[in-house]
């Protein structure tokens, strides 16, 4: 259990409270990015269903991005848990909930209702199809590859001439957090000007669809589409996945005038030649050059291991990697050097938790991960005497259903060895 006064002051958000309501990942992570830098985040979940990450995939997606939060299980549709919420909501500084359109709408807590309650508050709606538009759309439920094939995104990824596949890991989710997390963020800065709050209408679709760079605007405007690429690109040669002398994989861009000018003696090729003329950036894909160059590249990736292919390459000024897994994250020099796999406690307080360090780094003001993921309703005393609530009154809360806690939490544990959460 935590209190205000258990959360350390650290990072460039001490002081400011963030209320979330989320499944999944865009909302549990805009407000875990708070999160990291020092604000007090209420994660509100549902009593009688908590959040599906704590029982799927291990549990890494709650463990990873619902550290530092506390966790209110409660009702807050309803009764005496609603004016719980709304007095939570009186106290906080930004609310980030994810939902098909319009629920808070049609339940009586639209953003007039709640800026009636907080007026500086600084809502964030994270949908699939947005607030507002048409309402068929505007009522569909989404999850992330829903988003990617509305916004034009999954229709990118795959394989020329195969079915397409949704791009990994969650685009349109954690783009739409970064969304919500920067706007919110903004509308604090504007709250300071005005006293009042602002309302953050993310649609996942758009977020996707906004960061697809020039290819919508070359439809639209010269009706050229974008064509699948798969894992080489389709104009410039020395420029995809490549499989080196071990049968690892490597990514490699030989892009540039000066890339091309360090690159091509690397793997035999001169540059300056009337293939490679001095000055040309790019090696056309399907051209005399581009043939000579990816035979050539294909020659030296064959004597090479992959390892010594990025040594060669990158070292050498050519944007090139590895195709890094896990294992070999965690073993990397550079990683190591930068903390990047980072350990702190379960909820349990006895449980080490191997995860993602607080990124970007941050010279005067470092976020920190001070807790673990809470479990179920961990800190709803907590919460609710901060609120005024009496002992009383939580003890009618719990007797009703509308605040439930689970002193357990497996969502850290094997489920092959430990069972699930109520085995």
């Amino acid at each position: 259990m935590a209190t205000t006064e258990d959360i350390p002051a650290f990072g460039l958000l001490h002081g400011y409270r963030v209320v979330m309501i989320g499944l999944s990942v865009a909302a549990p992570f805009a407000a875990e990015l708070y999160a990291e830098h020092g604000a007090d985040v209420i994660w509100i979940e549902n009593p009688a269903a908590p959040d599906m990450g704590r029982f799927s995939s291990f549990g890494g997606s709650t463990q990873q991005d619902r550290r530092n939060m506390r966790s209110l299980a409660l009702d807050y549709l309803h009764g005496d848990g609603r004016a719980a919420f709304l007095s939570l909501i009186a106290t906080a500084d930004v609310f980030i909930e994810a939902s098909v359109g319009g629920r808070f709408e049609h339940h009586g807590l639209g953003d007039e209702a709640l800026w009636k309650v907080n007026p500086g508050l600084v809502i964030a709606h994270i949908s699939g199809f947005g607030q507002t538009g048409d309402a068929v759309y505007v009522r569909r439920a989404s999850y992330d590859p829903i988003a990617q094939a509305f916004g034009c995104t999954m229709r990118m990824n795959g394989i020329p001439g195969h079915k397409s596949v949704p791009a990994m890991c969650f685009p349109g989710d954690y783009t739409s957090a970064f969304y919500a997390f920067s706007m919110t963020l903004a509308a604090l800065l504007k709250r300071t000007e005005t006293g009042k709050g602002e309302s953050v209408d993310v649609a996942q679709f758009e977020g996707l669809i906004r960061t697809q760079a020039n290819y919508p605007t070359n439809y639209w405007r010269f009706g050229k589409d974008y064509v699948k690429e798969g894992s080489h690109s389709l104009i410039c040669a020395l420029y995809g996945t490549y499989v080196c002398g071990d049968g690892e994989e490597v990514y490699v861009l030989f892009l540039g005038p000066g890339v091309l000018k360090r690159g091509l003696p690397l793997i035999g090729l001169e540059y300056g030649s009337d293939l490679f003329p001095e000055g040309a950036g790019i090696i056309p894909y399907g051209s005399p050059a581009g043939a000579v160059a990816e035979a050539a590249f294909a020659q030296f990736l064959a004597a090479h291991t992959a390892a010594e292919v990025e040594d060669i390459l990158a070292n050498g000024g050519v944007p090139c990697s590895r195709l890094m897994d896990y294992e070999a994250a965690r073993a990397n020099e550079h990683y190591a050097a930068r903390g990047v796999v980072d350990t702190w406690k379960a909820s349990d307080g006895t449980t080490d938790i191997l995860g993602v360090k607080v990124v970007p780094d941050l010279a005067r003001n470092p976020g920190r991960v001070w807790r673990g993921a809470p479990a179920i309703g961990q800190d709803n005393e907590d919460i609710l005497h901060e609120l005024g609530f009496s002992d009383d009154r939580i003890a009618a809360l719990y007797a009703a259903g509308q605040l439930a806690r689970r002193d357990y939490d497996h969502s850290f544990k094997d489920p092959e060895t430990e069972g699930r959460a109520g085995d």
